[in-house]
């Protein structure tokens, strides 16, 4: 098995993207850079979160018996016994999307939640990308920032991990034949607007440029953001870009220690 991973943050030394691998289990978190204002009952940082909830999720998720709704479950309640008693999370605080893969002896199970995607590449080329995409939905509806922010972890709104442990129940979650697959990237949206927002690629050459040259990939997103005219630019001009790849082989772990990207506080 090998395993790939590149991050470029938005700005340097300040990524709030958190990927990482532990025995059979990979996950990818992408921090919710939202305003200071809708975060205010904590004061930990949105890296810190991250990186914190990534740590905790690999090691939940190493008992195969363990469905990854849960195991997720049990990371946010984990995280939140940390620091409830100095912050009051009631008010608002920081949050994450996440992705996560398990390889069995014949599958590979997989749990999305919020923007962040999974893509699986097949042998022949095709690829099937798993997003979560009720953001989206809200987004379109929505015309204020603080009308969007009050549908996070609502029903009928959008869900992330934050403090509260029944977003994992939100979760997408699926498995399938682990034969079917040579590779699995993990990536964050920051990756994966170069389909939705800038149309340099569709989810298929996406995948063979992650799995080609992904540090060509990233030169090829930054130049296209800078290029954007003002009146198309979104909110964030750059954002954390992070993909984690795994060249599938059912006969080897993926990796034989922790390994997370940035820093963890």
């Amino acid at each position: 098995m090998h395993t790939t991973m590149l991050s470029d943050p938005a700005v340097p030394g300040s990524d709030e993207d958190a990927a990482g691998v532990l025995g059979e289990v990979a996950v990818l978190l992408d921090g919710a850079g939202v305003p200071g204002r809708f975060r205010a009952g904590c004061h930990h940082s949105v890296s810190w979160f991250s990186h914190v909830l990534a740590a905790h999720l690999l090691g939940r998720a190493q008992d195969p018996t363990v469905p990854l709704r849960a195991a997720l479950a049990a990371a946010i309640e984990d995280v939140r016994a940390l620091h409830q008693s100095t912050c009051d999370l009631e008010q608002g605080g920081p949050s994450a999307t996440v992705v996560v893969v398990r390889c069995t002896e014949e599958q590979l199970e997989h749990l999305v939640l919020c923007d962040s995607s999974l893509l699986l590449h097949g042998g022949k080329g095709d690829v099937v990308r798993v997003t979560d995409t009720r953001i989206d939905e809200v987004v379109r509806s929505e015309r204020t920032a603080e009308a969007i922010e009050a549908r996070r972890n609502t029903p009928g709104g959008f869900w992330v991990a934050r403090h509260e442990p029944e977003a994992a129940d939100e979760a997408i979650v699926g498995a399938t034949p682990l034969a079917r697959w040579e590779r699995a990237h993990l990536v964050s949206d920051g990756i994966t607007r170069a389909v939705d927002l800038l149309g340099l690629h569709d989810d298929a050459s996406l995948a063979a440029s992650l799995t080609r040259d992904p540090q060509a990939l990233l030169r090829q997103l930054r130049t296209a953001e800078d290029a954007m005219p003002q009146a198309r630019r979104p909110r964030k001009l750059h954002d954390d870009a992070t993909v984690l790849t795994l060249r599938l082989a059912r006969s080897t772990p993926l990796l034989t220690g922790p390994l997370l990207t940035g820093p963890r506080g």
